[in-house]
């Protein structure tokens, strides 16, 4: 997963209300997340086609319940990427 921050993008957010799970990268606990389904728009070669990341803006801050460090803050982005 992938934190970004968001002030400078094109961004459209809709209201898809999700939980998601996190791993937090401290203890490995998986912890539940509140957050907001957003798309990023990003640059195309072509005019007629734009393209849409799908990111996750969490809705408050949480902390992992086993450590009680912070893993989601509203000001960040998390994106999910899969492994190779």
């Amino acid at each position: 997963m992938v934190h970004i921050g968001y002030q400078d993008t094109k961004a459209r957010i809709l209201n898809i209300k999700k939980s998601l799970k996190m791993k937090s990268p401290n203890c490995g606990h998986w912890n539940r997340v509140p957050v907001n389904k957003i798309f990023i728009e990003q640059p195309s070669s072509e005019r007629k086609v734009k393209v849409l990341i799908p990111m996750y803006e969490p809705s408050e801050v949480v902390k992992c319940k086993k450590c009680g460090k912070i893993i989601a803050e509203p000001k960040q982005l998390i994106g999910i990427r899969k492994k190779k």
